[in-house]
Parts: structure tokens; sequence; C-alpha cells
């Protein structure tokens, strides 16, 4: 087994490298959500309104697209470009999108903010090379089969061309399992984090291959310490010109981030070296908080209707749940534990009480 690190230290860039795709930092402390259809249709501008107020931080807008077969639809190819202009102006967002040859690269690079390179284009070693030359981000997907030395040996051409704007993205590997797409390699992340410093991001739609299991791979992935997600979510998945299957909804994309935000905010630590750095951290933190408290909330309003018309206060159980909170919170300290608790808890039976006050 390998143990050194699968790049040699001269194509290595340093440890935690991020990219900044636009104004999205991938590497940071906030974990972009890449959304979009798998191709771009001709109302592309006019779908991607509801993927970016659904939570999207880049668009994926895919002109050319490689196919299994050659009657399938092979993406706008040239004719597409304006819109992926329109949908820039449009939400504000960058615009990520796949070249399959090498002179795609010049012609795609003004209407695109970021190249992905496709499972299929792995290995495609010209085309590495030019993305590799450009000033563009990359994202490198891992090939169907490939191990992480041929990933990585990928990455290299890319890092060799004086690219260092490069994102590993697992979307999962052919095994002997068919019930799904394919198989996703959760320890791809944290082995290539370690061995590259490069952000490592998921791909859950193309392992899935069905819409109600996106949102699981998320999860794993996001709780794995990935850097980022890219899933295809379409206004009306059904209606999707390709991968119509596994594309969700942009309600579902709500769901998505929401839960991104709060697992992200909740099981990993922030970069802090500025004081940018430190609020951005606390937000995501207070955005954990509330989602809790809302939940709180709840149980307190289901706990109070067992309890009878007046329910009385456990003082001995509001007082354990204070030591609980100040061993687990050593900087509150038991002080700052017991008047958090208190007032949590003061405004959850508050509110419990109005609440039953509303359906009387």
């Amino acid at each position: 087994m390998t143990t050194a690190p699968l790049l040699p230290a001269a194509a290595r860039p340093h440890a935690h490298h991020a990219v900044r795709i636009g104004d999205v930092l991938f590497g940071g402390g906030a974990v972009p959500v890449i959304a979009g259809p798998c191709a771009v249709e001709p109302t592309y501008p006019e779908q991607v309104g509801a993927i970016a107020a659904a939570g999207a931080s880049v668009l994926r807008g895919c002109v050319h697209k490689p196919r299994t077969r050659p009657d399938s639809f092979q993406g706008l190819g040239a004719e597409g470009y304006p819109l992926l202009d329109a949908a820039r102006a449009a939400t504000g967002l960058p615009v990520l999108s796949e070249p399959l040859e090498v002179g795609d690269v010049e012609r795609l690079g003004p209407h695109c903010d970021a190249f992905l390179i496709g499972a299929r284009s792995m290995q495609n070693t010209p085309l590495l090379r030019e993305v590799g030359r450009a000033l563009h981000p990359v994202i490198l997907k891992r090939g169907l089969a490939a191990t992480y030395d041929e990933w990585l040996g990928a990455a290299e051409y890319v890092l060799a061309g004086g690219n260092d704007q490069l994102i590993l993205c697992e979307r999962g590997i052919r095994t002997f399992e068919t019930a799904t797409r394919n198989t996703l390699d959760v320890a791809a992340i944290p082995v290539l984090r370690e061995r590259t410093g490069l952000p490592v991001i998921v791909d859950p739609s193309h392992a899935a291959g069905q819409r109600a299991w996106v949102a699981p791979l998320a999860m794993a992935a996001i709780a794995a310490g990935a850097d980022g997600l890219i899933v295809e979510c379409h206004p009306d998945p059904a209606a999707s010109w390709s991968d119509a299957a596994q594309a969700i909804s942009p309600e579902q994309l709500r769901a998505i981030v929401d839960a991104v935000e709060f697992l992200s905010a909740a099981t990993r630590s922030a970069e802090l070296g500025s004081l940018s750095d430190c609020r951005e951290g606390i937000d995501q933190v207070d955005a954990a908080i509330a989602r809790l408290l809302e939940r709180r909330a709840g149980l307190v309003a289901a706990a109070q209707s067992h309890k009878g018309e007046r329910p009385r206060r456990d003082g001995e159980r509001e007082a354990r749940i204070a030591r609980r909170v100040a061993a687990r919170a050593p900087r509150l300290g038991p002080a700052g534990a017991e008047v958090v608790m208190q007032a949590i808890i003061e405004s959850c039976l508050a509110a419990a009480g109005e609440m039953e006050a509303a359906h009387r």
C-alpha cells in the first residue's frame, strides 16, 4: 500500500489549498453547492433563476455533452454559449462548463468561470494540458474505474501546466453493484485531501442515479469532509433533456443546501486566518443553532401537550441540562451555561404556550 503522498512534492499545492470560482471559495470555511441541469437547454437562463434562489453558489452549465451513445442528446454546443452569458447576467453567479476538445477551451473560456473535466475525459491528456495552461479553475472528475494514482496522475497534467486552481471531484466508481448508477467512494475525500492538499468535492447525482438517493449521499459526503457538492437540478426534473432520473427539484436542492450548512457548521472547524473568517464561521454556527432551536421549540411544544392543562417545570431536569451543556461547552462555564439554557428553556415554553393558546 502506498503511504507517501501521491503527488510529487514539486507538483503538490500547499496544505489546505483553497480554490476560488468567481467569488466562491472551495476549501475554505463554507461548503458551496454547484447545481444546474445536466445539459443546458434553450430555457436555461429562466431555469437557473429558481436554482439560484434555492441556494446554489455556482451554476452547472454544460453545453458540450459526452454521451454513451451517438443518438443521445449531445448538448447545444456553441449555440448554448449565449445562454451561459445570460444566466451569469441574470443570477450574478459563476458558471461551470465542460470542454470536450482542446479547441473548446479557448471557445468556451469567455462564457464560463471554471472548466469541468468529466469522468470520460479524465485521461484525455491533450485536454488536461490545455486546461493546465488556461487561467480558469478546473474541476477534475474521477474516471469510471480510476484508481487514486490514475486520478492524481491526471491532476499532475493540469498542475504541470501551471494551473494550481484545481479541485478534485469524486463521482462514484464502477463496481459489481448495479442498484446505484455508481458506487460512491467516500474514502477518497479524506485520503486525497491529506495526500494532495487540493479541495475535494462530491457529485452524489452520478453516484446515485436516482433523485431519491441524492440527498443521503450528499450528507454522507459532507460528514466525510467534502469541500463542496455538484448536483444535477432542474425546475421540472422529469422533463430534463438529460439524466432526468437523477435530477432533483429546486425544493430538494434547498433542503440539501440547508442540511449542508448545518452539517458543515456542526462537524468541522473553520479556518480562522482573519476577522472575516471568524465572522463567517460564527454565521455558519448561528445558522446551525437556529435550526436546532426551531427543532427544540417543536419538541417542547409536543412535550407540554402531554403534561395536561397546567404543566409544571422540572427544576431538577433543567439543572441537569445546564450542567450537561457546561461540560460540553467549557468556554461558557457553569454560570454561562445556566444563563443560556434558562433563556432557551423560557423562550421555548413561551412559544409553546402561545401555540396552545392559538389553537384553543
